[in-house]
């Protein structure tokens, strides 16, 4: 982050709590809460269907979070006043990525900008990116110029930039699929190396999302010395960054085993969605029934991890006394820069 932007560390500590620490609930998926609809009613969802879901979560949970995570096309234009977070970040890429046989492709919502996030008040630009190393030369230059550009963008309009990193099958591999689920059988080193190129400095991310880097089922029980390494090794590779966890629909349990690793390793907190609020919706479309499951299971759920979260998460509050720290504030008017 460039030194001293002071308007991209006041939008860092909106989406913060008063400890410095990011707990934030996802509210922008799109084809999880399609399936979640499809399934139950044996045809392609609504818009009004899409955004009941994402009402029910967001009234529900969102009290209980520093930020949430938007979309621009459900989420903004017709749950932004059921928020009662305090930070919001919205949404930048298109959930419809092109897909080749050896890689995958990344682009914006039609017609939505980082300048439109910032116009509209969003207090951080977050953007999904499939990547894998072992991809082909093509994707991979795609994926890195569309990072690139968004950095670069982001730095212009004074708006962190959140990245999230996810390694995918190839069409090959035994266990592809489209959805947007973790990986079976991942490479700890595809993630890993997936953050190392975009930690650095050219990129001008401002805060990482990252899943675990281990299969989910690693987490479930005692976890081994692989797995303590692989979380050592992932926190190097954000080169000090401030980073938060992504849940990737894994089990309460192996989430909240994997913040435990993640903050001893210097994570910050974590932004997460399915994980907290997807079982809630299993007898969908009885909304009574769903809304007491948001009300027990996930709002005891969500309080646990917050628990642990302002316990023993990494605080960002050295970074926030560097950043509002003004050289010569005297100068502060004649020195500071527009657009």
């Amino acid at each position: 982050m460039e030194k001293n932007n002071l308007s991209k560390a006041i939008h860092l500590k909106n989406l913060c709590t008063s400890n410095n620490h990011f707990q934030m609930l996802a509210l922008d998926q799109r084809p999880p809460i399609f399936n979640i609809i499809s399934q139950s009613t044996k045809r392609k969802p609504t818009y009004g269907e899409v955004v009941e879901c994402k009402k029910l979560i967001c009234s529900n949970l969102s009290h209980l979070s520093s930020a949430a995570l938007m979309d621009p096309y459900y989420s903004i234009p017709t749950i932004l006043n059921d928020n009662k977070s305090k930070g919001l970040i919205i949404t930048l890429e298109d959930h419809d990525f092109i897909e080749t046989k050896k890689g995958r492709y990344s682009r914006n919502i039609n017609n939505w900008s980082v300048e439109k996030i910032k116009k509209i008040g969003g207090d951080a630009v977050k953007v999904l990116v499939w990547y894998r190393p072992d991809a082909e030369k093509k994707s991979l230059d795609h994926q890195k110029k569309y990072i690139h550009k968004i950095g670069n963008e982001c730095e212009k309009f004074s708006i962190p930039f959140l990245l999230e990193l996810l390694v995918y099958p190839l069409k090959n591999d035994e266990h592809h699929t489209t959805e947007y689920k973790e990986q079976k059988n991942k490479k700890s080193q595809h993630v890993i190396d997936s953050v190392k190129e975009f930690a650095k400095d050219k990129y001008k991310v401002d805060i990482f999302k990252l899943e675990s880097p281990v299969d989910s089922s690693q987490l479930e029980n005692k976890v081994s010395k692989v797995t303590i390494k692989a979380f050592k090794d992932l926190a190097k590779a954000t080169k000090k960054k401030p980073w938060v966890m992504l849940s990737s629909g894994m089990s309460k349990k192996s989430f909240y085993n994997c913040l435990k690793l993640a903050y001893k390793n210097g994570a910050s907190g974590y932004l997460a969605g399915r994980t907290i609020w997807f079982d809630s919706f299993k007898h969908y479309p009885k909304i009574t029934i769903i809304e007491k499951n948001l009300q027990k299971n996930a709002i005891n759920y969500v309080k646990k991890l917050n628990y642990l979260t302002k316990n023993f998460a990494y605080p960002i509050e050295n970074y926030f006394k560097k950043e509002f720290n003004i050289n010569k504030p005297e100068n502060f008017t004649k020195n500071f820069k527009g657009f």
